[in-house]
């Protein structure tokens, strides 16, 4: 099998990754990971929590510690979704 990235600016994995950005950074920051939006964002209580391709990770006491988890989630995440994916 041959895999190919399609071309264009506006592909994601054709657009930076893991770079946070957000126009209220103290309370939520968005990056893409594997060309998919992750954000880092305040919950009700006060705490941070990461969320990614429908998980969530919470309970991270800032956002510093929510972005410096988020690599780590993301590969869990993805390692989730490739779990599910059965042979025909």
């Amino acid at each position: 099998m041959q895999i190919k990235v399609r071309e264009g600016e506006v592909f994601p994995l054709n657009r930076p990754q893991q770079v946070w950005w957000g126009d209220s950074p103290e309370v939520m920051q968005i990056a893409r990971f594997a060309g998919q939006e992750m954000m880092a964002i305040t919950d009700d209580a006060g705490a941070f929590e990461l969320d990614y391709l429908g998980h969530i990770a919470s309970s991270y006491t800032s956002i510093e510690e929510a972005k410096t988890a988020a690599p780590e989630f993301a590969r869990a995440v993805l390692d989730r979704l490739r779990n599910l994916i059965q042979d025909v």
